[in-house]
């Protein structure tokens, strides 16, 4: 979290209209605290960092000032879109802005402006910046993005009975046309190093859908795909570089959500889960040679 700040003007502003003083803009740092002026009008609380690929706090805005403001937050230039960017609050009342930050040619800052205006006689303004995360962009590209808190985890009952890991989550087609994903490739998996291995034959979760099965379904087309290891195929394995063949191509329509399901995650032969933070990297073959990388977070 950023430090704490408050804006402060400099002037009779309590005591009505000032001919002579009608805007204050500062240009404190924001590792400045200044907690002991009688004359704060706002506080701002500004994250240390956002994230690109995602929608994330910004600031928060509280009016520390004895009457009502109204507070605008804006961009400086910087590339991004803004929620929740402005309120009118009550003394003691805070306003929180959110900013998405598309992975495409991300910045290294984002830039912003916070106003505070008191029924339109006094404005103080403050600009600022905090860094912009990349490391989500790093592993996602193309038209499919994981929605974010979608991911869950399990026990899958492997072969002789043993109890393997699972993983369910969801993406988005993000494009304006329809993908079909032909193939994939599990570049990270927790500590995984498989999914399922050499032994009986898998237990079906459907008939002849096994350790991946994608279901879109929200779209104009419903469509299903899967892959499914062979009794003597020890598995797909994890981080290798190889990109396997779905047994089935499924097709996701432009906008549509499509469920993904990992079964019997494996580390060297042994059963393997998840715990809270591992990270899952899922690089899909579209039909039309192109790839699409997806990072889940458990």
């Amino acid at each position: 979290m950023g430090a704490v700040v408050l804006v402060a003007i400099v002037g009779p502003f309590a005591g009505g209209p000032s001919d002579a003083f009608t805007s204050g803009t500062l240009d404190r740092s924001s590792s400045v605290g200044v907690a002991d002026d009688a004359n704060a009008l706002v506080g701002l609380d500004v994250s240390s960092s956002v994230a690109a690929g995602s929608s994330s706090r910004l600031v928060t805005v509280t009016n520390q000032f004895e009457n009502t403001v109204t507070a605008t937050v804006s961009l400086q230039g910087s590339p991004g879109s803004l929620s929740n960017a402005q309120a009118t609050l009550a003394p003691g009342e805070s306003l929180t802005t959110s900013v998405s930050v598309d992975c495409d040619s991300p910045p290294d800052t984002v830039s912003f402006t916070v106003s505070a205006t008191d029924r339109s006689r006094v404005t103080a303004t403050a600009t600022r910046e905090t860094a912009v995360d990349t490391s989500d962009c790093l592993a996602t590209t193309g038209p499919f993005v994981f929605r974010s808190g979608s991911a869950t985890t399990g026990s899958f009952s492997g072969p002789g009975g043993t109890s393997t890991g699972s993983l369910e989550f969801s993406m988005q087609n993000t494009a304006s046309t329809a993908n079909t994903i032909v193939g994939f490739e599990l570049e990270k998996a927790g500590t995984a190093t498989a999914l399922s291995f050499d032994g009986p034959p898998p237990v079906n979760v459907e008939a002849g859908k096994d350790e991946v099965y994608i279901d879109a379904n929200g779209g104009p087309t419903d469509s299903e795909g899967a892959a499914e290891a062979s009794k003597n195929d020890p598995g797909y394995d994890i981080g290798t570089g190889t990109t396997y063949t779905l047994d089935q191509s499924v097709t996701v329509d432009a906008g549509e959500t499509a469920s993904v399901a990992f079964y019997q995650f494996v580390s060297n032969g042994q059963p393997d889960g998840f715990t809270t933070g591992d990270e899952v990297v899922v690089t899909f073959s579209l039909q039309d040679g192109s790839e699409s990388t997806v990072l889940v977070t458990v």
